[in-house]
């Protein structure tokens, strides 16, 4: 009998039953179908956190909890860490950028705030710049650009990571500016970057795209500067010192 009900739980659908429903204590029917429903749910719920965490693309899951907020972070007038770690940014579609040297936790904390929002239902795409440019070319030539771009548009952020790493091809950055535009005023982006906004030039290779591009990215945005030395770079030599002691 017990294999039959998890049969036609799994035929409903019911997978987090068919798994837990034993556990479930009886001491009446209202309570035992409450407790079984919720059971339910959050197994639902866990799943659909799983899914926008997976489509996101994270090339590698950093949490808050791990972030060092160090004092070399400089949070713009009006900015707070609660605004930011709350995702108060995403309901009035403001975009964060984050600028500074390689290796002070810029792409640590987009990935992070990220995470939050998924684990908050929110639909995310983590990028890099190149990466993205180099998929719209791909998805472009094949006849499948405005599929790909329509998806987009149902994201609540888009993170584009490593602004300034790789100099974009022409049609490729665009096609990266065509991306930027449909956000603009629709949905909230993270932006990390090495590259002060002078030299941006030097990635999309033309002033006109440039200036326009970070016109639209500026307007309803905050931007964090990180300064100091490189995370990686500091922990290297820490482990190094406890290896030689």
């Amino acid at each position: 009998m017990s294999e039959q009900i998890e049969q036609y739980m799994r035929q409903l659908k019911l997978g987090g039953l068919a798994r837990e429903w034993r556990s479930v204590e009886y001491h009446d029917k209202e309570q035992y179908v409450t407790d079984l429903l919720q059971l339910e749910l959050r197994e639902r719920e866990v799943n659909r956190i799983n899914r926008l965490v997976k489509t996101a693309g994270f090339r590698v899951v950093k949490t808050l909890d791990d972030f060092n907020w160090n004092p070399n972070i400089e949070l713009p007038t009006g900015l707070t860490r609660d605004y930011m770690t709350n995702l108060e940014f995403l309901p009035p579609r403001e975009n964060l950028i984050f600028m500074g040297a390689v290796g002070t936790g810029k792409t640590h904390l987009a990935t992070a705030l990220s995470l939050q929002a998924c684990q908050k239902g929110k639909k995310v795409r983590f990028f890099t710049a190149a990466s993205l440019a180099n998929t719209l070319l791909e998805k472009n030539n094949k006849g499948t650009l405005n599929a790909f771009l329509s998806g987009l548009k149902r994201t609540d952020l888009i993170v584009l990571d490593e602004v300034g790493f790789v100099p974009l091809h022409k049609d490729g950055a665009e096609l990266l500016f065509q991306v930027v535009s449909d956000c603009y005023e629709r949905r909230s982006m993270i932006i990390t970057s090495n590259l002060e906004f002078s030299q941006w030039n030097s990635v999309f290779g033309d002033n006109r795209l440039t200036a326009a591009l970070i016109d639209r990215l500026i307007h309803h945005s905050h931007i964090v500067i990180f300064s100091g030395e490189s995370y990686r770079l500091t922990q290297s030599l820490t482990r190094s010192r406890l290896t030689s002691t």
